[in-house]
Order: structure tokens, then sequence, then C-alpha cells
């Protein structure tokens, strides 16, 4: 799994199993990588972050299509037929809305409505192109007068996730590089955004998405429990001294992590 996709930081887990070296990391972290997966493949979606759809619906003569994938940000093309439907510019002009997203975890499936047009009856006629993905957009932050030139996102709903791009408050954008930027360029490692010194005192606008703070405890609290495992495979149960039992839970995942995941499971739509 690459790092795009991964629902807990190294660290985050280290700390929460009570690691203090780290000999395990490599463990750890293809750990983390297996549960990330496997929650996403429990909330049948392929990604948290921001991602462009690009899915096809049978049209049924309605004027209202739920989209399969949330929260939707934006939406960039409706087609039905060979027919390119507008974004309508107000309530009272024809094309297409969107169900907004109020910003906040887990979110809700959103729909788009059409007035002046309907989605015709036909198989597989209608396109809808549209990026979804837990993401705050137009972040300000204010690049550091002196010393590392870096500033940490905020993340008010979970942990940074992947960098989504840096304009400058004026909208001009700036270059991700991986090296020590220039003046409008910049870097970025686990939120920490990182810019040149031509760039002091610069106001930008970041832009990044973010694993949910109770997706990234669920990532957390299953790594930790297969990490325990390993020391008890195949046990079930465990006699000290003839005095008391203790018996381990053979759950896939434990009762309190299925409800922090499931507000987030996607079901199945045609």
């Amino acid at each position: 799994m690459t790092a795009l996709n991964r629902l807990a930081s190294l660290e985050r887990v280290r700390d929460w199993v009570g690691v203090t070296t780290n000999n395990d990391d490599l463990l750890l972290t293809r750990l983390v990588d297996e549960v990330s997966r496997f929650i996403l493949n429990y909330l049948q979606r392929p990604t948290l972050f921001q991602y462009i759809f690009s899915d096809i619906y049978d049209g049924m003569g309605q004027c209202t299509q739920l989209l399969r994938h949330w929260p939707v940000q934006s939406v960039a093309l409706v087609m039905v037929g060979s027919t390119i439907v507008p974004a309508a510019s107000d309530m009272a002009t024809s094309g297409f809305t969107l169900d907004a997203w109020d910003g906040l975890p887990p979110g809700r499936p959103q729909a788009v409505t059409l007035r002046g047009y309907e989605f015709c009856r036909g198989q597989s006629n209608v396109n809808i192109v549209y990026t979804t993905g837990f993401v705050i957009k137009n972040e300000p932050q204010t690049v550091p007068a002196s010393g590392t030139y870096s500033v940490a996102v905020n993340a008010p709903h979970g942990s940074f996730g992947a960098d989504q791009g840096v304009s400058y408050a004026n909208g001009a954008p700036l270059v991700n590089v991986t090296g020590s930027p220039a003046q409008g360029q910049y870097t970025v490692s686990e939120g920490y955004y990182y810019f040149a010194v031509a760039d002091a005192g610069a106001s930008v606008q970041i832009n990044y998405s973010y694993i949910p703070a109770d997706i990234e405890h669920a990532c957390m609290e299953i790594a930790a429990v297969r990490y325990r495992y390993k020391n008890r495979i195949g046990e079930v149960s465990k006699s000290l001294g003839g005095q008391e039992t203790i018996a381990f839970s053979q759950k896939d995942i434990p009762d309190f992590v299925r409800t922090l995941l499931q507000p987030y499971r996607r079901v199945i739509m045609v």
C-alpha cells in the first residue's frame, strides 16, 4: 500500500502499542498498511483521500441521482446521453446542483439534482465525474519570518493524510518539490510544510486530505491487537498458575471499533 492510503502513522501506532524502540518499525509499518487495506475493504471504499471518480449510471427518468462515493467536493461533468448538463448558476436556472457537504466527518451520501433536465431512461447512459475525499481546502497559514520557514497544518478533524496543493493568498500556485524549496516551491512531510527563505512572511493557503480521527483510532486499535497476537498465535485462552484463565477475543473487529467504522461504511449502489 502507498502512504496515500495509510490510515495511521507509525509514530501514533508505536505510541498506542507502547513500543519505545524502533526495532519493530518494519513490522508495525506492514501491519498499518495491512490494517488500512482491511478497513478500506470493510468500508467498501478505495480511499478516504481526494480522488476523482467517473461513474456510469442507468437513467430511470428521475431528476435526482445519488452518487456512489462521498463526501463529494465538486462535480466536474454531468452527461446524459450525448447532452452535457451545465451547473445551475442559481436556484432559478436550469442545470445540475450538488447536495452540499457540511465539511464534517463522517458526512453522508450526496445527490446530483437536475432542473430543466432529467436522467432519461437508458442503460449506462449517465456519466458523472466528481471529486471526493475528506479534505481541508484553503487553510490560511503564514510562513514564519525566520527559523525553519515551516508551518504545521491545523488538522481539526483528524491527522494529515496527503498534500493536495498550496497557493499564495492571491491564488497563484506553489510547486511541490522533493529537494530544498526555492521561492514559489514547498516540501511537505507528515503535515509540516517547508518553504523557502524568499517566501518568509508570505500568506499561503494549504489544501490537504486528512484521516478522520475515529478512522485513525480504529486503525491503531486493530494494528495493536494484531501486533500483540504475534506472541500468542493460535491461542484462545491461557491459564495463569492454575488460578485464573484469560480468554482472548476471536473477533476480526472489536465491537467498539466496528461502531467507529460503521458511519463511514459505503452501501453499494447501482
